[in-house]
């Protein structure tokens, strides 16, 4: 028997909202090898189930197997979409159908959900770590940074089942660990790097547009990216955030807290070219002269200790 797949989801008028589903049916056709695939809309925008029907048949289609593109089996996959679907094989007498159960709770949605996490690389503030914790006046420390890849999972990406705090090792930490399979979830530290340069006689620094730390000052830098070379990404962030070409020159240092989940990897540089002005992310950026570092204005401990070891590198060079 001949099948075709039909998926459907609820539609929606937001122009280019409606060509995912075009992208999902063409992805299963590559991947799978699906020789009669089409999607359909259950109401809003065409194609119709309808349309969607007719085309399947057209191509041959002995059975139809209906997928509703939903998360949950509300009333449109327990009704709107079963009478819809009854009524487009109305006119296909000995055509075959039949529809299959949402995408509801299934092991790999929790696989599709932590890749979204991955490649999720901005700022919102969802989850209870923070990366680098503010430097106040007052030398209190709120919540800083918030990064995805620190939200508490609660179900194995593999099988499922819930995971449940483990100490791997006996002087170990507490770990989320599946109590069905071998996973276990390791919190990694993200990796951020950046440059501190001197230009006209001061060090270049930048008045983040972005929270945490709004309107506080650092050195040019942010986060390295897969499979990026650290020194690349350094100078990849200046260039992007003071429009500044640059040369490493050493290590700086690197920086690490044990209440942060950011490794900080500061560089000296020089400057070879560009021309200095406020680019992404960046609210201001001035050259400071060593007397002028707006130490209460800082936004980070690392942004503290870095320049504080560049002052000292740099009075060095002048030696």
């Amino acid at each position: 028997m001949k099948q075709a797949l039909l998926i459907v989801d609820h539609g929606s008028r937001r122009a280019g909202s409606h060509e995912l589903l075009c992208e999902v049916a063409a992805m299963m056709r590559e991947r799978f090898g699906l020789r009669i695939i089409h999607y359909a809309h259950m109401e809003l925008v065409e194609p119709t189930i309808q349309q969607g029907f007719d085309a399947c048949v057209a191509d041959g289609a002995e059975e139809v197997i209906v997928h509703p593109y939903f998360l949950g089996p509300g009333h449109h996959v327990a009704t709107g979409i079963p009478a819809l679907v009854k009524q487009a094989a109305g006119r296909h007498p000995g055509v075959a159908y039949r529809i299959t159960q949402p995408l509801g709770v299934h092991p790999k949605i929790g696989e599709v959900i932590l890749e979204r996490i991955a490649e999720s690389d901005d700022d919102n503030p969802i989850c209870a770590t923070p990366l680098e914790r503010e430097v106040t006046n007052e030398g209190k420390q709120p919540q800083g940074h918030l990064h995805r890849t620190d939200a508490l999972f609660r179900f194995c990406p593999r099988c499922g089942m819930a995971l449940a705090p483990r100490r791997m090792k006996p002087n170990g930490p507490k770990l989320q660990a599946c109590r069905s399979c071998s996973f276990v979830h390791y919190p990694d530290p993200k990796v951020a790097a950046g440059t501190l340069c001197m230009l006209d006689g001061g060090i270049v620094l930048v008045q983040r547009a972005i929270s945490p730390a709004y309107g506080k000052w650092v050195f040019p830098g942010g986060f390295v990216d897969r499979g990026e070379r650290v020194e690349a990404a350094a100078i990849r962030e200046t260039r992007e955030e003071v429009n500044l070409d640059v040369e490493i020159d050493r290590l700086l240092n690197v920086y690490s807290y044990e209440d942060s989940a950011a490794v900080i990897i500061a560089y000296a540089a020089h400057v070879v070219g560009g021309e200095l002005a406020a680019k992404d992310e960046a609210l201001d950026v001035k050259i400071f002269s060593p007397s002028s570092i707006p130490w209460e204005e800082l936004a980070f401990r690392s942004a503290h200790d870095a320049i504080k070891d560049y002052l000292a590198y740099y009075s060095k060079l002048e030696q």
